[in-house]
């Protein structure tokens, strides 16, 4: 079964080599010379001290006053609980950070010291910087370091010498890894009779050392066991290879029969399994390399070429020590030139951003006034002036019909109930009409005469309603319901306070 590959995301950190130490220059005049030197002078010869002096710098502290201006530059100051330095981070260092730097945060701080001649201040200029937390796992990994050396897992008595020609390696390491693929390329210039075993492990997280210890255990239980076994993994940072830091690791590294050789990291990278392995190579490839010379080192084993391979190495080693300190102190040269030309970048900068301003701000108050000055004569301007007074005067006229609405509603509803207590009052004198038409059909004479009375009239048409208005002989005229017929008189009977008058 193919174990589970973790992948490593994350860059090695590359660490100062505190013991390093570098010549001083000599930055005061001798008691002798009395001549006095001048500030520039002076200032020179400290700024060369100091970029020597400390061309490799690491500081922890916290991030106080941290300006981000338009160049791209980043100036901040770095503190502790007693003392303070100016930093700054170059727009070209600060786009290739991994972390984000903030004002309140500590972090850890690489760089080098220069310092600025014209105000005669010195700054920390950065390329690098850590999150603290890799501090802490530096502290743990001494602690462990010591602890371990006390109880004598790194003693080179108890090491093992590794074959010089081995025919059978075996390899520890994850199957998808570069570091397989740089021990492969490097072991196939090495003898043809070379039988490779690898045993796939994780290598990376916190299963990482229970798979190594059993890869570890599969190799030395094999019927035909490898004369030697590579343990490799390749760069990453602290965390990254923090499991190869494991105790139960470590003593599976002592216990085992066969010569370990680890290849860990990069060179500047050290883990506790590579102080416990039988021999510590600087690199996978580098491991590959010490497990068994190359066919070209094998010829030149030869006793015929042997002095002439060694005078060889040794011009060639020499070289390189003096490529070496050229490199450095070609570095050195440019960190100095490409301080100077960014703080007179930084000075250009400053200067054309005031000019600019002040240039546009002077442009800017004429456009102002005629701003102002034609802002009211706009044809928005005034479209929205009359846009407001129609609004105005709509809000007016409908305010004005509103009341008006309602005062014609107010006297319809006044209008309405005087009709309707007219239609009351006419419905009362209709009441009475009838009322009155009533009594007066009960009063018109047909109906008295169609209940047997008649109407009498004297001769010259005159109503008689007593007997007394007419005397016996004379004529009158009576009135029936069907016709009218006329009569004289023969006697009249007249009742007078209730005495019969006979006539």
């Amino acid at each position: 079964m193919m174990p589970t590959i973790l992948a490593d995301t994350t860059e090695p950190i590359k660490q100062i080599d505190p013991t390093t130490t570098y010549d001083m220059i000599t930055a005061v005049p001798d008691d002798h010379q009395h001549t006095p030197i001048t500030v520039t002078e002076l200032t020179a010869r400290i700024k060369q001290m100091l970029e020597i002096g400390f061309a490799k710098v690491e500081v922890s502290g916290e991030i106080s006053r941290l300006t981000r201006p338009s160049s791209g530059h980043l100036y901040f100051t770095i503190k502790d609980a007693h003392a303070a330095i100016s930093a700054v981070i170059w727009r070209s260092t600060a786009m290739r950070l991994n972390q984000i730097v903030k004002e309140g945060e500590a972090f850890i701080f690489s760089g080098h010291i220069s310092l600025y001649e014209p105000r005669g201040s010195y700054q920390l200029i950065i390329n690098r910087v850590e999150a603290v937390g890799a501090g802490k796992l530096a502290a743990e990994f001494e602690r462990r370091k010591q602890r371990f050396a006390e109880q004598g897992y790194f003693d080179a008595t108890r090491k093992q010498t590794t074959p010089a020609l081995p025919q059978h390696i075996g390899i520890i390491t994850s199957s998808t890894a570069a570091a397989f693929e740089d021990v492969k390329k490097v072991l196939a210039t090495r003898p043809a009779w070379l039988q490779l075993t690898l045993a796939p492990a994780i290598v990376q997280g916190r299963s990482a050392p229970a798979a190594i210890i059993q890869a570890l255990h599969n190799i030395a239980n094999m019927t035909q066991a490898p004369q030697v076994i590579l343990l490799v993994r390749g760069g990453g940072s602290m965390e990254d290879l923090w499991c190869f830091n494991d105790e139960a690791l470590v003593k599976a590294i002592i216990a085992c029969p066969i010569p370990i050789i680890s290849g860990i990291g990069h060179e500047i990278d050290t883990t506790l399994a590579d102080l416990a392995a039988d021999l510590r190579a600087a690199t996978p490839s580098n491991a590959a390399e010490l497990c068994c010379p190359s066919r070209h080192e094998l010829r030149q084993r030869l006793p015929r070429l042997a002095s002439l391979s060694q005078l060889l190495t040794q011009r060639l080693n020499q070289k390189k020590r003096d490529q070496q300190a050229m490199q450095q102190r070609q570095l050195q040269a440019w960190q100095r030139h490409s301080d100077g030309r960014h703080h007179v970048s930084v000075q250009l900068t400053s200067r054309l951003t005031h000019a600019f301003h002040s240039r546009v701000g002077s442009i800017r108050s004429p456009l102002r006034l005629l701003e102002k000055r034609l802002m009211p004569l706009q044809p928005i301007q005034r479209l929205q002036q009359q846009r407001l007074l129609h609004s105005h005067q709509s809000s007016l006229l409908s305010q004005h019909m509103q009341a008006r609405l309602q005062h014609q509603q107010q006297c319809l509803n006044t209008s309405c109930l005087q009709l309707h207590e007219q239609k009351k009052q006419l419905q009362l004198k209709r009441q009475q009409l009838a009322v009155l038409s009533g009594e007066l059909k009960e009063l018109d004479p047909s109906r008295v005469l169609d209940r047997g009375y008649n109407i009498s009239y004297a001769a010259d048409g005159s109503l008689i309603t007593q007997a007394s208005q007419i005397s016996p002989g004379e004529n009158m005229l009576v009135r029936f319901r069907d016709g009218t017929v006329q009569s004289k008189v023969i006697s009249s009977i007249v009742q007078k306070n209730n005495t019969r008058k006979t006539t």
